[in-house]
């Protein structure tokens, strides 16, 4: 893990083991109701089982993958209620997330951040198997809403009085409700978007609240986003402003005591989600994306295809699997190098069946994406076919430097196993001057 990444994984790390082994059970107590399906126990085992996950990975605050357990429980319990058409596709699914889902943690546990991005096809044809509508990238973003705001979302001091409140909200409702028609008709110009952003900074200056003030304060960087072009105006977009419109309706109705126990804050989850990914260009959204740093939260494309490629099977028991022909390969050609260093006659007969192999393992290198390993395999081949064509007796030293490059192409392919794949792609923090820790770290 690194030292630089906010989400400690060592609680992974201890129930890791434990989760494995109830994702076991509960695959095995799958495979009997399907395939005896009047034993409705077994799925009622695999509910129970899936419900024991879904606690562990919400103690240790991976949400992400939590929903997509959740919703398989809901599966589980949908298909002993009779209430999925399709029950071969449902069992598929449960099969899938209950052997991607220990993949996915496995990433997690060798250090790289959690994306649950990645997990959101398989969320959503597990709701799509029980009729649910999908879900947007947005659910599965979880900035940390408790960071301090900044003076530029004070609100006012001293606080209103509720009354005074309440009836200023109404007033701002009012003509926050009849500018977001507007827009959303597509009627009017950008206009209404700078004013519609003015309302929202006006709701911040009077709201004491500070579960209700970031709200209106992140509306407001959102919109102020849309009017330099920064933020897209995108329908789904549109509709969390008329939940924000509901946001306002509510405090003119209630107050601010009303918040206290119904926060808004999917809501500022959601807003901050299209600020994560804006482009430059408004010195709000910076002030957002700095304060909530959710810089660190939208992953890199290197990033995402890592992640994809952990749920689809490329995991560690695959690299072990691939790392262990390609040592054997190794081996092969060391032995004969070393066979050759300890006799006296260092003719090169034999080589050319070692370029053989060694292509071979330069091949598979480019398979799993070595570059570097791959080019030191290929020039060692080269060496030897030089050897080859040179005749005579090569030097014991020329032998020794081929082998010690060898030797640093194993010592790459465990680094990559430790690392699952990302090896040349995400240990950037060399260059950034700060050490990696190792896995057990």
């Amino acid at each position: 893990m690194r030292l630089h990444d906010d989400i400690d994984f060592t609680t992974l790390n201890w129930v890791k083991t434990e989760l494995d082994e109830t994702l076991k059970q509960a695959r095995q107590a799958l495979e009997a109701y399907v395939e005896d399906t009047s034993d409705t126990s077994q799925m009622r085992f695999c509910a129970t089982y899936l419900h024991q996950v879904q606690g562990t990975l919400r103690m240790v605050e991976l949400h992400g993958a939590a929903l997509v357990v959740d919703e398989m429980e809901q599966v589980s319990l949908a298909l002993l209620d009779g209430r999925v058409a399709d029950t071969d596709e449902a069992y598929a699914l449960l099969m899938r997330g209950i052997v991607q889902l220990p993949d996915y943690l496995e990433r997690l546990q060798s250090g790289h951040r959690d994306i649950p991005v990645v997990l959101l096809p398989l969320l959503n044809d597990l709701r799509a198997v029980r009729g649910e509508a999908p879900l947007l990238e947005a659910a599965l973003f979880s900035p940390d809403l408790n960071v301090p705001l900044p003076a530029s979302a004070a609100g006012p001091d001293p606080a209103l009085p509720d009354r005074a409140l309440r009836v200023a909200s109404a007033k701002v409702r009012k003509a926050f409700e009849a500018a977001l028609l507007h827009w959303f008709k597509d009627d009017a110009g950008p206009q209404v978007v700078t004013y519609l952003r003015d309302l929202c900074d006006r709701l911040c200056r009077i709201t004491s609240e500070v579960e209700l003030r970031r709200s209106w304060w992140i509306a407001g960087g959102v919109l102020d986003g849309v009017a330099a072009g920064a933020v897209k105006p995108s329908k789904t977009l549109k509709v969390q402003f008329g939940k924000l419109d509901r946001e306002i309706k509510e405090m003119a109705l209630h107050g601010e005591r009303y918040f206290g126990a119904h926060p808004p804050d999917e809501l500022c989850k959601a807003l901050l989600y299209y600020i994560a990914h804006a482009d430059a260009g408004s010195e709000r959204v910076d002030e957002l994306k700095q304060v909530f740093r959710l810089d660190q939260l939208a992953p890199r494309a290197d990033e995402l295809e890592h992640a994809r490629g952990a749920m689809s099977g490329h995991n560690r028991e695959l690299l072990s699997t691939v790392s262990g022909a390609i040592k054997e390969d190794l081996l092969r050609v060391k032995d004969a190098l070393d066979l050759k260093v300890r006799q006296h006659d260092r003719s090169t007969d034999g080589f050319a069946d070692q370029c053989v192999t060694l292509e071979r393992v330069a091949d598979t290198l480019g398979m799993l994406g070595m570059g570097t390993p791959r080019k030191v395999v290929l020039d060692q081949k080269g060496h030897l076919e030089q050897l080859v064509e040179a005749g005579g007796e090569p030097s014991e030293n020329s032998l020794l430097d081929i082998a010690g490059s060898l030797l640093y192409v194993e010592s790459s392919l465990d680094d990559y196993i430790d690392l699952l794949g990302a090896a040349e792609t995400e240990s950037d923090t060399a260059a950034e001057g700060v050490p990696d820790l190792p896995p057990s770290e």
